[in-house]
């Protein structure tokens, strides 16, 4: 990998690595090798260790480079002949043509016509006889030599050399070759941009795990960010806005700072060629027909309604879209042009996701092209336009690759479809023989929290923790084994709204990207996450010497809450990580310590208090401490009766969310929440004894901007328990008090609702929602969301 600079400490209390290169008695390879035999012994690098080649192999010279660094030594690349085009890194200088150093102190590289290896597997030997990396191609060497450098002590992805560690790696044997073709991970730079060395650093990342596709988001509504030369206001207005949102989508709060940049052409061909060094493959995604506000900002004449218009500074999905007709087609083939003489690789990925349709159903030239072609619906004329283009690139020797709308309307005839939308897209594409890369949201997603988010960077939402994506299978169990040959793999996205600096998406991007790596590397059987799991935490000390910033959240306790015993109170239950260890707590909101109250069962929580708790092993504290503050009332851990249930996109614990003593997020709506969209919240607490009460409190989210609003009014009753079945609800309460949308607006997202003393068993509450969105607000005609927390009674 690059020299990046040392910017953690190893993570001693949790990662111990002997000097043979060895861990626990085994040894850390991401991804997973099939087939990998450990044995007695180790190969030792000396200041006498060559490194041969059948070819002039970059390979050679870019571990040559690698190793002389961190080892001090010279490394002297032999050629052994039989020289081909590898298509890595160039050697540095003339290879020698003939040894020079001992037959058994070699490296050796060698290309050999073994089938079984196919266009990417290799065989690594390391024996008395020396290091043997034996694969078909060139691209199987370079993988074999990822696997090489994890074999040795950490140290070798060091900044700097180290003389003090001998440099050894275990004798083995490995066999090895990818279960999927398409082993990808994707940045988005148009929302926020990031420079062409953080890019290259991010495919030295994707090499070190063997992954072999890189797809750059390059244009979208927020930023157009690759140069073309025939339409240069592309990058002179395109590239730039005027402000981004900033906070929480749900805020649609702004900033006016001027914002954007691009990549040159040259810079463009310099990271292409960078990444082929590495055998990663470059996509490039040029969007269309929707996220193209950044293109119709710079040249408005291929729009429906002419512009003018601005560069996106929201987040989210715009109504104004390519519009198509000759003029846009002959726009996009010219720069398709460019891109295509810019990227060699076989697919072009076109977007095609989340085109509203509104300005093509209002455009007369759309309506009238419809009618020509015979195109039932706005859906069919996208299918249309994304054929068109088809043909163009197909024309011009590449494949299109597209989001799994572009099946909406009928799908164009050789297009592979990318599926996020769950696996539903990836399904249908594979039925009907189209090739298929799966990247579901629920799995695939990077820019989703990793931890509880409370103590995570603002995300987009979402729950992907890194036990969540090596758990991914990418082939649906729906498919029959012909099926499932079109399934080419998957890829993990980095969507950037929230991402704004290169250590950011680092954060973001690991470990995450390593669990998917070995999903799409290793062999299904086999992988565990417990296997898994201590091999991460070892080669972090690697992500530490290579400087990545990557996330802790793998370390953090596993919290829930849960209803408290008898009805009283609420309980909460605190987990480990990792095996060993001890949790150690507070719950005057001081930090843990060593020595703080060892926690050795649920806690029972039954007056308000903030709990710190933190994992600790060796005494030395793990990952971040948690945090929970607890609000504790009348209403807390009793029972709830809901007339409707929540939305099952937003059903946090049902009835027990509003009683839970944990306030919802105020500016994090999702976990800690529940929502309704339509039906009003009509919860009735039951409080388990006659009780005197005052007061209640609902607390909501308001969100606008995610269509999430204020209740319209809010009302309290109360009713004394029924004689008889003690379970049964009474049939008439008594109104104590009730709010109008003035006062909750007033009052903000904590509605107080103050009422003279009454006693009563059963407290109900009934909060009206706002009902249709109205016009001139984010989804205007739909119904507004209900989001509703904690019902505090006192």
């Amino acid at each position: 990998m690059r020299n990046l600079a040392f910017v953690s400490a190893f993570m001693t209390a949790l990662v111990v690595i002997p000097s043979d290169g060895t861990a626990g008695g085994g040894v850390t390879v991401i991804p997973r090798p099939a087939v990998m035999d450990l044995r007695e012994g180790v190969f030792v690098l000396t200041d006498r260790t060559g490194i041969v080649c059948n070819e002039d192999s970059g390979t050679g010279a870019y571990l040559r480079d690698l190793l002389a660094r961190v080892t001090g030594y010279p490394f002297p690349v032999c050629s052994a002949g039989n020289p081909e085009e590898s298509g890595t890194p160039p050697m540095a200088g003339p290879a020698k043509t003939g040894p020079s150093f001992p037959q058994d102190d070699r490296i050796r590289l060698t290309l050999v016509d073994e089938p079984v290896l196919g266009g990417e597997g290799y065989r690594l030997e390391v024996g008395d006889s020396g290091v043997d990396l034996r694969a078909r191609t060139p691209a199987g060497l370079f993988h074999a030599a990822q696997t090489l450098l994890q074999l040795f002590p950490a140290g070798v992805f060091g900044p700097t050399a180290d003389s003090a560690v001998m440099w050894t790696v275990p004798h083995v044997s490995i066999l090895d070759t990818p279960r999927f073709a398409w082993r990808g991970m994707h940045l988005d730079v148009c929302r926020h941009f990031f420079p062409v060395e953080f890019v290259k650093r991010y495919i030295d990342y994707l090499a070190m795990y063997k992954m072999n596709t890189f797809h750059w988001h390059l244009t979208d509504d927020q930023g157009w960010r690759i140069r073309i030369e025939q339409y240069p206001r592309l990058t002179e207005v395109g590239a730039w806005r005027d402000g981004s949102m900033v906070g929480p989508y749900s805020d649609m709060k702004f900033d006016s700072v001027r914002y954007g940049g691009y990549y040159t052409q040259d810079q463009v061909r310099e990271v292409v060629a960078y990444a082929a060094a590495r055998h990663v493959t470059v996509v490039p995604e040029i969007e269309m027909p929707g996220h193209s506000l950044a293109a119709l900002a710079s040249y408005p004449e291929l729009s429906c309604t002419g512009g003018p218009f601005e560069v996106g500074k929201a987040w989210g999905v715009y109504e104004d879209v390519f519009c198509p007709t000759e003029t846009t087609f002959t726009f996009l083939e010219n720069v398709l042009d460019e891109v295509c003489a810019l990227f060699p690789g076989r697919y072009i990925h076109i977007g095609g996701d989340e085109c509203p349709k509104t300005r093509w159903k209002e455009c007369a030239n759309c309506q009238a092209l419809m009618k020509k072609e015979g195109l039932a619906d706005e859906h069919e004329l996208q299918s249309w336009f994304i054929r068109r283009i088809e043909r163009y690139l197909n024309s011009k020797g590449k494949q299109i690759i597209g989001w799994d709308e572009i099946l909406e309307g009928g799908l164009a005839p050789n297009a592979a479809v990318m599926s996020w939308r769950g696996t539903e897209g990836g399904i249908t594409a594979a039925r009907q023989k189209h090739h298929v890369v799966m990247s579901p949201g629920s799995h695939c997603y990077f820019d989703h929290y990793q931890g509880d988010p409370a103590f995570e960077p603002l995300a987009i939402g979402g729950f992907t923790p890194v036990e969540k994506v090596y758990s991914y299978e990418p082939v649906p169990e729906e498919l029959g084994p012909e099926e499932a040959r079109y399934i080419m793999g998957a890829q993990g996205n980095l969507w950037a709204e929230y991402i704004a600096t290169p250590e950011h998406a680092e954060y973001m991007a690991m470990p995450r990207m390593g669990a998917l790596a070995e999903v799409l590397w290793s062999p299904r059987r086999g992988r565990s996450w417990e296997d898994f799991l201590p091999r991460l935490i070892r080669h972090m000390a690697v992500l530490d010497l290579l400087g990545v910033n990557y996330s802790t959240s793998l370390f953090q306790l596993k919290a829930e809450v849960r209803p408290g015993s008898s009805g009283r109170g609420t309980g909460y239950a605190l987990a480990t990580p990792l095996e060993g260890g001890e949790i150690r707590y507070t719950t005057d909101g001081a930090e843990p310590t060593p020595s703080s109250a060892l926690y050795e069962g649920p806690l029972r929580i039954d007056s308000s208090c903030v709990v710190r708790a933190g994992y600790f092993r060796d005494g030395a504290l793990q990952g971040r401490v948690v945090e929970q503050a607890f609000t504790i009332s009348l209403s807390t851990g009793k029972a709830v009766k809901l007339k409707t249930p929540p939305d099952r996109r937003y059903p946090g614990s049902g009835g027990f969310t509003l009683v839970d003593g944990v306030r919802g997020h105020p500016e994090r709506f999702g976990k800690g929440w529940i929502g309704f969209q339509g039906p009003d919240l009509d919860a009735v607490v039951d409080l388990g004894t006659e009780t005197v009460v005052t007061s209640v409190t609902v607390d909501f989210f308001k969100g606008e901007g995610s269509w999430i609003h204020l209740p319209r009014s809010v009302e309290v009753w109360v009713a004394a328990g029924p004689p008889g079945d003690a379970s049964a609800l009474p049939s008439t309460f008594e109104t104590v008090g009730r709010v109008g949308s003035n006062e909750i607006a007033s009052a903000g997202n904590i509605v107080r609702i103050d009422f003279p003393a009454r006693s009563g068993r059963f407290i109900r509450v009934v909060a009206k929602g706002a009902g249709k969105i109205p016009a001139g607000l984010p989804g205007e005609g739909n119904d507004a969301w209900l989001f509703v927390d904690e019902i505090t009674v006192e």
